[in-house]
């Protein structure tokens, strides 16, 4: 299954990406990257665009030189990550009679789960890939996709999509195969949950991660940032992909591979990703209950970040890790 195909035309470059959501399908989503030939920004020159260490660039215009860059560069290496976990999960290499449980934590809209059901279909595997999510607003959108797209899948591919606590999941022990887990780790206590995705893995099972580090959102807007912050308090010390290397082999893991990849992303993709902001809502939600903000603070954060987002006045840097590991 390819989620990414590249056309190159001369100047432009266009990505196609296939993505359903919410109540209606997008088959196709084509983000247009205009091009000039020979005025390419390298990395040396972003680099010293962004560190700026003479500050002699408004941040207004920072941002726009560094989205430049960003367009040759951002999408693909997120899509692309997508693809590798997908491939990572080696679905082909099950016997076919095999019955292939998946648990997805932290499924979110569900896009992911159903990407994956869509690829046991296409390999003619019987698979039971279980959704979990703790926000009951994501999980009745996860719901209403599948429900939009459940007649595309193999008769032996059953998905189920449940709300739930990560940190105390109600699944007996060595359930799964595979546990997957798309940025969704960051947001709890790393430790507690490993622990439950061990106890629900099969012996050999295998946890594959695709995880942040050293992420970093920058915005001109200094109250959006320290609400951020607070959000998210843990965000600048490696992020949680490299707390993974450390705490995985200690809690009875074997790391397989772990594959960083670099990316940024502007506020206008950002924006992309989350139509009608039901993520972002999400965020707020548990912010809330939490108790990490009150829904004042929640609601103006909401509508701050928004703001930054349609006005590309913010920009997301991160390195993605993709890690797999082997319950031992």
């Amino acid at each position: 299954m390819s989620l990414l195909a590249l056309s190159r035309h001369k100047e432009n470059i266009y990505l196609y990406v296939s993505i359903r959501y919410k109540y209606k399908t997008i088959a196709t989503s084509f983000l247009r990257t205009t091009m000039v030939e020979n005025k390419k920004l390298s990395t040396e020159d972003f680099s010293n665009v962004w560190k700026d260490e003479k500050n002699i660039l408004p941040s207004g215009l920072k941002l726009d030189l560094v989205e430049h860059l960003l367009r040759q560069r951002l999408s693909p290496e997120w899509v692309q990550a997508k693809q590798r976990v997908i491939e990572i999960m080696k679905l082909e290499q099950f016997d076919n009679n095999q019955e292939i449980k998946i648990l997805d934590i932290g499924c979110g809209l569900g896009i992911d789960l159903l990407l994956v059901a869509e690829e046991a279909t296409r390999l003619g595997k019987t698979l039971s890939i279980t959704g979990l999510d703790q926000n009951s607003t994501l999980i009745e959108e996860a719901k209403a996709l599948y429900i939009k797209q459940k007649d595309q899948l193999a008769s032996n591919v059953a998905v189920e999509i449940v709300r739930g606590d990560i940190l105390q999941m109600k699944f007996d022990d060595n359930t799964f195969d595979i546990v997957r887990s798309d940025i969704t780790l960051q947001h709890v206590d790393l430790s507690k949950a490993l622990a439950e995705i061990k106890r629900v893995l099969k012996v050999n099972g295998r946890l594959i991660a695709l995880e942040g580090g050293s992420g970093n959102l920058y915005s001109s807007d200094e109250t959006l940032i320290k609400t951020y912050d607070a959000v998210l308090p843990n965000r600048r010390d490696g992020g949680c992909g490299i707390r993974l290397q450390f705490l995985l082999p200690k809690l009875g893991f074997e790391i397989k591979d772990s594959n960083p990849t670099a990316f940024l992303q502007t506020g206008e993709f950002l924006a992309s990703q989350d139509k009608d902001w039901v993520k972002l809502k999400g965020m707020g939600e548990i912010s809330v209950s939490k108790g990490v903000l009150t829904e004042d603070e929640s609601q103006s954060f909401q509508k701050r970040y928004m703001e930054a987002c349609n006005t590309n006045q913010v920009l997301a840097a991160s390195i993605l890790f993709i890690i797999e590991a082997v319950k031992c």
